[in-house]
């Protein structure tokens, strides 16, 4: 049983991601600014940094434009994240085993880990904003997603458009058969073409540049020095870099994954599958939208996920995440049915009697008395049955792994928080 210094008991496996840009509309954060103190000292905090209001700037229906503006998306994108982030901690706590964030939402994930801090983010973001806005606007050049082809289709299409003279690169893997392709104007348009004789579909991205390609590498080599300026930390939690599908490691791959993440493609498809296989049960998209949890549903849709943006995302989220008094009956029973149904290989019969059969009947005992006297179920009630469960499983001499399984499967992939 995982029970952190808090006194909550929780499953492995738990990530977190944050959204980039696209992501943002005017509103958001509104419930969060509304309803915690701690998401309005976020918002204060950014527009301090930042020498305007932070709030006006989002919640301002009015400022819509300007909050389109790339700078000011980015700003408001990481301001919120972050915001909500912190509500997250404060009313759910849920601990992530991993974060990551797609493009601009790195920057929030990092943050949020602890890489740098927010004034660091927010300065980053904003210089970034400006630096690849002002270069995106010297070249020709723009973005399409592509949907229905694999990516190593749209990497030959790139390929082959690439030799006619108009470069075109894949800039971001999101799912099997959705990437996106940043280049020329004119490289764009023949893609599009080869695209969709190949059965595939090319959606062009309005207001954008040719962004994570090598035509954007006079826009990186200019935002290095501020990068290698800033002080980096390594991340307190593991984050995944855009840029290589894998952790960040020392302080010095912080500055050096987000300046390379500007010339290379997003590989959010390999990201996913690195946590997959790392056992990953639950995500959470932490910010405006659901974009992440869209993706993540098109890789791995038996993941639980869920999305931490409006009031209903909140009331959701919580029943979701965390264990509800009417889950407790449940559980108690489960831990029962996995105690009498696991294999015992533990010979000493002595130690087992003491360890097993004289716990279990016990809760077997107080959960018939409960059942027949019609009285509630306590938390004290589940967190005996799940100390139970996993002293009678130890006992029995079952493989950890197959221990946090069973409390993994018992608890419903739940936070259960105990109560002083």
């Amino acid at each position: 049983m995982r029970q952190d210094r808090e006194g909550e008991v929780q499953v492995a496996n738990a990530v977190f991601m944050f959204p980039g840009v696209g992501s943002h509309y005017s509103g958001m954060g509104k419930y969060f600014f509304d309803n915690f103190q701690v998401a309005r000292e976020t918002f204060e905090e950014a527009s301090e940094t930042l020498g305007f209001d932070m709030a006006t700037l989002c919640l301002d229906k009015s400022h819509k434009a300007e909050l389109d503006q790339l700078q000011h998306a980015q700003t408001a994108l990481v301001t919120v994240s972050v915001a909500t982030y912190r509500v997250f901690q404060q009313e759910i706590g849920l601990k992530p085993d991993a974060m990551l964030g797609y493009s601009l939402g790195e920057y929030s994930a990092l943050c949020c880990a602890g890489a740098f801090g927010l004034s660091d983010a927010l300065r980053l973001v904003k210089a970034r904003g400006e630096i690849v806005s002002e270069h995106a606007a010297s070249v020709d050049g723009t973005m399409a997603w592509v949907t229905n082809l694999a990516p190593a289709a749209v990497e030959e299409i790139c390929a082959n458009v690439s030799e006619m003279g108009e470069p075109v690169y894949v800039s971001a893997y999101d799912t099997p058969l959705k990437t996106s392709i940043s280049g020329t104007q004119a490289a764009i348009r023949l893609a599009g073409d080869l695209v969709v004789k190949q059965g595939g579909i090319a959606i062009p991205i309005k207001m954008s540049g040719p962004f994570h390609s090598p035509i954007m590498q006079p826009a990186a080599d200019r935002f290095l020095n501020l990068l290698q300026e800033t002080q980096m930390r390594v991340p307190s939690v593991p984050v995944i870099a855009n840029r290589n599908a894998l952790p960040y490691g020392t302080s010095e791959t912080v500055a050096d994954n987000l300046y390379q993440q500007l010339v290379h493609p997003v590989r959010w498809l390999d990201s996913l599958r690195y946590l997959l296989e790392a056992g990953l049960t639950t995500a959470v998209e932490i910010g405006p939208k659901n974009v992440l949890q869209y993706l993540l549903q098109a890789v791995a849709p038996d993941v639980l996920s869920c999305t931490y943006d409006k009031e209903k995302d909140v009331r959701k989220s919580e029943r979701m995440l965390v264990v509800q008094q009417e889950d407790y009956p449940h559980i108690i029973a489960q831990c029962l049915a996995v105690v009498a149904g696991t294999r015992n290989h533990n010979r000493d019969g002595a130690d087992y009697e003491r360890r097993v059969v004289n716990p279990f009947r016990h809760v077997q005992n107080a959960w018939e008395e409960r059942n027949a006297s019609g009285l509630a179920t306590s938390q004290a009630d589940v967190q005996e049955a799940l100390q139970m469960m996993q002293t009678a499983l130890e006992a029995k001499r079952v493989r950890q792994e197959e221990r946090e399984r069973h409390l993994r499967d018992v608890l419903g992939r739940k936070l259960l928080k105990i109560q002083a």
